[in-house]
This record gives structure tokens, C-alpha cells and sequence, in this order.
């Protein structure tokens, strides 16, 4: 695993979630008070954006990766362990973010979202690279090897 452009991957993904999920709720209108009284809508749209975003993520990241699905196990529990870091940093330093965290890591929804970071980047990963750079690569190579 290229370490250093996963963890910029994730710092990515991370925030252009968090921008998109701002958002979502600003639209929904949904109260962020409690997670107990979201909606189950502003959580399936949650889930669908996130699934989303982590797909872009992951393909860009493996446009330069070795590409497997050990590969994209390796790049869903990045995603989840700076998620969490990022979480707690900004969390904490909110009046009632112990509260807050708690609350939302103990929704079964939470737990969905975090099966499906994982699961969409081993599936990525898991994926023949079907891009033109990969194409125009292959292309080269062969080139090279006839002379």
C-alpha cells in the first residue's frame, strides 16, 4: 500500500464527505441535536453519498496503486481509522462532542456506513483497470517488450 497517498486520500475523502454531508443537512433541514431523531431518508441519503464519494476516492487512489482486493481492505481501513482520528479532533473540541461521538457511534446506521467504506474499496480494488491511462500503459509495455 502506498501509505502516504492513502492517508492524502483519506484527509480527501474525509472532508469532501464532510462538506457534502453539511449540505445534505442544511437541505434535509435535519436537526443534529441528537442522531436518535434523524431521519431514516437523511440516513439512506447519507449511506448513498458516502458509498459515492468513497467509489471517487478509491479510484483515484488506485489510478496509481496496485490494485487488488487485499489492496482495498488495506485502503476501506485507512479511510476508517483517519475518519475516526479526524472525528475525535474535531468531536472533542465541541462543548458536547463526548456526548455527540458517543451518540453517533453507538447507531447500528453508523456501523452500515463503515461496512460499505470498506466493502466499496475492496470492491474498487478488486476491479481490472479499465482507464485509458491503464490502456495506453499496456500499450507501451508490449511495445518494449517486442524490441
Amino acid at each position: 500500500m502506498e501509505f502516504k497517498r492513502g492517508i492524502l486520500s483519506a484527509l480527501g475523502l474525509y472532508f469532501v464527505t464532510l462538506i457534502v454531508g453539511i449540505i445534505i443537512t442544511i437541505f434535509a433541514q435535519a436537526s443534529l441535536d441528537s442522531v436518535q431523531t434523524m431521519s431514516t431518508t437523511y440516513w439512506v441519503i447519507t449511506i448513498i453519498s458516502t458509498v459515492v464519494l468513497t467509489s471517487i476516492a478509491s479510484l483515484l487512489y488506485f489510478r496509481k496503486a496496485m490494485r487488488n482486493a487485499k489492496e482495498g481492505l488495506k485502503l476501506g481501513i485507512l479511510y476508517i481509522i483517519i475518519g475516526f482520528i479526524l472525528d475525535l479532533i474535531f468531536f472533542i473540541t465541541q462543548s458536547n462532542g463526548f456526548e455527540l461521538i458517543l451518540e453517533y457511534y453507538v447507531n447500528p446506521s453508523f456501523y452500515i456506513v463503515l461496512l460499505l467504506v470498506v466493502v466499496t474499496c475492496v470492491f474498487v480494488g478488486s476491479r481490472e483497470d479499465h482507464s485509458i491511462h491503464h490502456y495506453v500503459k499496456h500499450i507501451n509495455n508490449k511495445k518494449h517488450k517486442r524490441k
